[in-house]
């Protein structure tokens, strides 16, 4: 009864409440908006400062083989002092002795590819130090040929015991082992001790480069900065304790990632771009530069019905399943405004920060960093294999004129790293523009859907 009084109230009219309205409103919907897909290449994908060092390679059978390095700068971790047991006072530089020098190398639990193949992590010193402001995946740095560090490793980046140490050099340690209680006049510090990081990249001018050098189908495996570096084992003289310090990667670094693509997408340069009826499919993978433009060129239609407000739009995205299980979809994805040159567009920096324009759950009431502070994340469902964005707010605010709409980027975020500029304005485009591997591919019309709940007034 209670039901059959509910159906026969929802069928009654609706009463008048204050005035009627002036104009007819109604509520209308379309799944037949066109979806232009085009792959693209950015002119750059910036890398310094990521969460993760990647390491490692494995081929893909739309992307090529995709090798992974990483650069990076040692850092003091606290003050280097070592002072005779029981006392404040600073140990003598004859009296320090150097035991053995390890590097801790960190898995973070990140991986793409096959994790079963063993992997033979190589560390040699560059020739120079990291000294640029922006590095990029496609960044260059002269390394010696003198290898500090080889390990062969059985990768286990989930479990618990996914830190491995391998033997160094002993030139390395003494380098190091050299900085204790170094003085003032060195390192201009107040306590005379070494605690500036200033000082400390003067005194360590060469950095360190980390590959793999291992079979083509293995796995790119992340490595954790704080959790990995160099260790120095000392003692002093006439004491039987063993001391250690570790000096972290945590300083100035960055990801060179290379790729040798075949077939369609061998001649996709950066800045340019393939329409999907050169290629019949569209491609996604950030971290080296590809992935798919998505454009609306018949949402002007919409406009020319009259003043419309877009209740809700509903963007489903759904890639080809994987040929490989172990090359997995990414676990979440992020929509960006392109320009026509196919450029991500951001904030000004001078401005207090620089934010990527991505859709935000909520359109933008103006184009100033605190609208796009929140990206909308569309995670994956693993049951449609598909993502769901709600683009109600950026197609409002396009046709409203807020927003440009030149074109949609697909972004594959993977850290949650919001690193600094040279000046020290907070960059937060790395956390979404990110040199992760995951990749998908977009086949055909339904690979993109749009249906759009909106309503008009005249």
């Amino acid at each position: 009864m209670v039901s059959l009084l509910a159906a026969v109230v929802a069928c009654e009219e609706p009463k008048e409440i204050g005035l009627a309205p002036t104009t007819p409103v109604g509520v209308l919907y379309t799944d037949t908006l066109t979806i232009t897909r085009t792959t693209i290449q950015f002119d750059s994908v910036r890398s310094q400062n990521q969460s993760n060092l990647l390491v490692g390679r494995y081929t893909d059978p739309q992307f090529g083989q995709i090798e992974a390095k990483s650069y990076a700068q040692l850092q003091l971790n606290g003050t280097f002092a070592v002072t005779d047991s029981g006392t404040t006072n600073a140990t003598a530089a004859s009296r320090i002795v150097l035991d053995s020098t390890r590097m801790q190398v960190s898995l973070t639990g990140s991986w793409y590819g096959d994790t079963t193949v063993p992997q033979e992590i190589v560390v040699s010193r560059t020739t120079d130090s990291l000294r640029q402001g922006n590095y990029d995946i496609s960044s260059s740095v002269g390394v010696s040929n003198t290898i500090v560090a080889r390990r062969r490793i059985q990768p286990r980046p989930s479990s618990p015991d996914s830190t491995v140490f391998i033997p160094v050099d002993a030139s390395l340690g003494r380098e190091l082992i050299a900085l204790a209680n170094t003085n003032a006049a060195l390192f201009s510090t107040a306590t005379g001790l070494l605690t500036d990081p200033t000082g400390f990249r003067r005194a360590i001018a060469r950095d360190f480069e980390i590959k793999s050098v291992t079979a083509a189908q293995a796995a790119v495996l992340g490595v954790s900065p704080n959790g990995s570096g160099v260790i120095v084992y000392y003692h002093v003289q006439g004491e039987s304790t063993r001391r250690s310090y570790v000096f972290t990667f945590t300083g100035r670094r960055f990801n060179q990632i290379t790729s040798n693509r075949t077939g369609v997408l061998a001649s996709l340069k950066p800045g340019q771009s393939l329409p999907v009826t050169t290629t019949g499919r569209t491609y996604v993978q950030p971290g080296t530069g590809i992935t798919t433009k998505l454009q609306f060129p018949t949402l002007t239609n919409l406009i020319k019905s009259g003043r419309i407000a877009i209740n809700r739009a509903d963007l489903v995205v759904t890639p080809v399943p994987t040929e490989n299980p172990k090359l997995f979809l990414p676990p979440y994805m992020v929509l960006s405004e392109v320009n026509d040159q196919n450029r991500l567009t951001r904030t000004d920096i001078t401005s207090g920060g620089a934010y990527l324009f991505t859709v935000q759950s909520v359109g933008p009431l103006n184009r100033l960093g605190s609208s796009f502070v929140s990206p909308q994340l569309a995670f994956l469902d693993t049951r449609t294999n598909s993502y769901t964005f709600n683009l109600g707010g950026y197609l409002q605010s396009v046709v409203s004129g807020v927003s440009p709409g030149a074109g949609l980027a697909i972004l594959t975020p993977g850290g949650n790293l919001f690193p600094s500029t040279q000046s020290g304005t907070i960059d937060a485009t790395q956390s979404v523009l990110t040199d992760r591997v995951w990749r998908m591919v977009l086949d055909g019309k339904a690979s993109v859907k749009l249906i759009v709940f909106y309503t008009t007034s005249n």
